[in-house]
């Protein structure tokens, strides 16, 4: 059995992470740590858990995480870094983080207003989207988790990405994507029955998408605005790209993800409900004719693909399992 620990426990890619590793047949969850919640039942916290799962919620202990064969690090950046670069023996983690997503540490400085204090583990960091650096995660000592916008875009442009002119994202994500803490503009009079786009001068996930696409495409841009949809999980991204010829797009886009399990090019254009509580990225391409740009479609579970899903399928590889152990979740429908 894999011997896993979760740090950061509290929050949604916490609770995701316990619900998918619950039903993994390899791993035991040997240890669960946060900055709040320690002495506590996890069953306290999440009530879900009562009778399922009791386990105590214990203070960070780098010399118990430093025991384990691999620890999910589901904790804000900075204090990511910091708990990974006082881990110490064989021990393999993976980062939820934005922490080691970026391997220019100047970007993440200048993104993310904080100094990267552990530059020596950058280099050892893996990307870890599995359809794109699968050989490169197998490996890896630490894989840094994508973010969910991310993961949408970059998976419905990559097959396209050497030949794309321009990249517009116009991306919606429900609220569960902004974490548990208490924000004024999270709350429900503010979120409900209300649309809004946020962070027009640039999001995070920006040099993410840009540089896991320019190794097609080294001088590719993306144009990427979020919204907050007034829904609890799920990313739905339309892509407008410009491209430098026209071809068969919709078999392009299966040729690159035939070895991809959880990459569905699809017939009809999908929705969150195709995709809520799986760990499946839905893809719809179409080329209009009349403006001659490409339209794709991308849809995803923020928590799942976007996230802690996406985190087991990273585990699965690291340690030569199917990818698929632990993640054939049924959707949530209705």
């Amino acid at each position: 059995m894999i011997s896993v620990g979760i740090v950061g426990i509290t929050g949604f890619t916490g609770l995701e992470l316990i619900k998918i590793l619950l039903s993994h047949t390899n791993v035991s969850i040997d240890y669960i740590a946060s900055r709040s919640e320690t002495g506590k039942k996890i069953s306290d916290v999440y009530p879900e858990f009562v009778d399922v799962f009791e386990k105590e919620i214990e203070a960070i202990d780098i010399d118990k995480i430093s025991q384990l064969d691999v620890v999910f690090l589901a904790l804000p950046h900075t204090v990511s870094l910091n708990v990974a670069k006082q881990l110490k023996g064989n021990v393999r983690v993976i980062d939820l983080s934005a922490d080691f997503r970026l391997k220019d540490i100047s970007v993440y400085e200048k993104w993310y207003k904080v100094k990267h204090e552990a530059e020596e583990l950058l280099e050892s960091a893996v990307y870890g989207l599995p359809e794109l650096n699968y050989e490169k995660v197998k490996t890896a000592k630490i894989v840094a988790n994508p973010g969910c916008y991310a993961t949408s875009v970059i998976l419905g442009v990559a097959p396209v990405a050497e030949y794309a002119i321009s990249v517009i994202a116009d991306a919606k994500s429900g609220v569960s994507g902004a974490g548990r803490g208490l924000k004024e503009g999270l709350q429900f009079c503010e979120v409900n029955e209300n649309f809004k786009a946020y962070s027009i001068e640039g999001h995070r996930h920006i040099p993410e998408m840009e540089q896991e696409l320019s190794r097609f495409n080294e001088n590719i841009r993306v144009m990427f605005i979020p919204h907050l949809l007034p829904i609890q999980r799920g990313i739905l991204s339309t892509i407008y790209i410009d491209v430098k010829k026209e071809m068969d797009f919709k078999a392009l886009y299966k040729d690159f993800y035939k070895d991809a399990p959880f990459v569905r090019v699809v017939d009809k254009p999908p929705t969150l409900n195709s995709v809520k509580g799986t760990n499946f990225c839905d893809i719809y391409v179409r080329f209009d004719e009349r403006v001659k740009k490409l339209v794709v479609i991308s849809v995803i579970d923020n928590l799942i693909k976007g996230a802690s899903g996406q985190a087991v399928q990273n585990m699965n590889i690291m340690f030569n399992l199917n990818q698929k152990e632990g993640l054939i979740l049924k959707p949530y429908y209705p």
